[in-house]
């Protein structure tokens, strides 16, 4: 079993803080699934210093190339410790995220996943995007494989998409022949990138942007939904021009805990 010393890092903060619904809990920890690719995930320790252990999805050794990729994955090659001091946010804040990182996802992953989440909530994203990876074989279906699916009204209709059908079945349909430039040129801005996702229906900024911070490394990206919006609007958030999507995660958390204890 492969394992990577981590610190600043915590498994159940990363699948609880709602950027990421290809993870599927198991006994032993995490499975979890990247584009084609599935591990499973187990930590020993604390989000401060501990120890995640790397496997594949059947249990098995992984060898070096699929460890860089999971590493890579889980933010690991991201210095955290430079960035949240950075950030200096308060105490507070840093305890309630205490462990979230923002991982490099796949695009495809977090398009689907994020034209999924419009107006729901997180356990209804989840139900959702676990039928599409059992769907899959565990894996999120392909822009082919999606659209066969959702041309098959018994199991559209079983997924609840109600009016975010259509949007998925054309970002399905657009992704067959494209994907973001930004996977081709790192010299894309944040800007262009927003404006070639928002070229497809249905996706308007916030889900732009969490494409963005999620799927294609904009750091900087800042997605906006009420939590976030009451965090500028009630505490008078301001984000950095470099790190604002690593701190709007600890502030999304932050406020989320806050409204729970209301």
């Amino acid at each position: 079993m492969a394992a990577i010393e981590t610190t600043f890092f915590s498994l159940d903060a990363i699948a609880a803080s709602g950027q990421v619904f290809t993870w599927q809990r198991t006994e032993d920890g995490w499975l979890v699934a990247s584009g084609k690719r599935r591990c499973l995930l187990s930590q020993e320790g604390d989000a401060e210093k501990g120890t995640v252990c790397v496997r594949r999805a059947n249990g098995d050794e992984v060898d070096a190339n699929e460890l860089t990729y999971w590493h890579h994955y889980l933010a690991l090659d991201t210095d955290y410790v430079k960035i949240l001091g950075e950030l200096a946010m308060p105490e507070e804040v840093m305890d309630v995220g205490a462990g979230i990182r923002v991982l490099a996802q796949d695009w495809w992953d977090t398009a689907v996943s994020f034209v999924v989440s419009q107006n729901s909530n997180i356990v209804r994203i989840q139900r959702t995007m676990d039928a599409l990876l059992d769907a899959g074989g565990g894996c999120a279906p392909g822009p082919h494989e999606l659209g066969g699916l959702l041309a098959n009204d018994a199991f559209a209709t079983s997924l609840k998409l109600g009016y975010r059908r259509p949007y998925l079945e054309a970002l399905a349909g657009r992704a067959v022949g494209w994907h973001p430039a930004r996977l081709d040129r790192r010299d894309v801005t944040l800007a262009e990138s927003m404006a070639e996702l928002e070229e497809s229906p249905g996706i308007g900024p916030k889900v732009a942007s969490c494409i963005c911070l999620f799927g294609l490394g904009y750091l900087e990206a800042v997605p906006h939904d009420t939590w976030i919006k009451r965090a500028e609007r009630e505490h008078h958030v301001t984000w950095d021009a470099r790190w604002g999507g690593i701190q709007q995660q600890y502030v999304f958390a932050w406020m989320r805990e806050k409204g729970r204890g209301k």
